[in-house]
């Protein structure tokens, strides 16, 4: 963690492709986060696990935790528990838990021709916000999401994921 973060980050890697990637996992891990919470105003400081797995472990979660088949990219579990008390300086906030499959990420990188690295940040990104309790079910919904996504990725120098050059990238990361 770093001097001045506003999360600390619990990652867990269950799947070992994750450690073998030429990038440092855990730092993407953190500036994602922390990106998605400085694009949203997030200041109080808080929790967030993240678990790096695989298909077959994310398929699992998927059917236990949402009645869907088979795997899917990122899960984010919103816990968002302050202490009894309820005094922020009295601990951090539980902001909940995000899990990805490095297969989904993986294919789905490669199929939109964009890097593994700039796809995982724009994931991690996506599942933090579902943490903060921004969703894309209706459409004035998704489209406030996907501003604070491409706002939050462009803190981490990645360009917009959802542009016609989406597999364009900056170098800074």
């Amino acid at each position: 963690m770093r001097a001045q973060s506003i999360a600390l980050v619990s990652l867990r890697i269950d799947e070992r492709r994750w450690s073998e990637l030429p990038f440092d996992v855990h730092d993407l891990c953190e500036r994602a986060v922390e990106a998605s919470f400085a694009s949203v105003g997030q200041r109080a400081y808080g929790e967030v696990s993240v678990l790096l797995t695989n298909d077959s472990a994310m398929g699992m979660l998927n059917s236990q935790y949402r009645g869907r088949e088979g795997p899917t990219n990122v899960l984010s579990f919103p816990v968002r528990m302050q202490p009894s008390y309820g005094a922020e300086e009295h601990g951090p906030v539980m902001w909940g838990d995000i899990a990805m499959s490095f297969d989904r990420v993986d294919h789905e990188a490669k199929r939109g021709i964009k890097s593994i690295r700039s796809h995982m940040a724009h994931l991690l990104v996506h599942g933090a916000l579902h943490l903060l309790g921004f969703d894309h079910k209706a459409s004035p919904e998704a489209a406030a999401m996907e501003r604070l996504e491409v706002s939050s990725l462009a803190r981490l120098g990645i360009g917009d994921p959802f542009s016609d050059n989406a597999s364009v990238e900056f170098t800074r990361l």
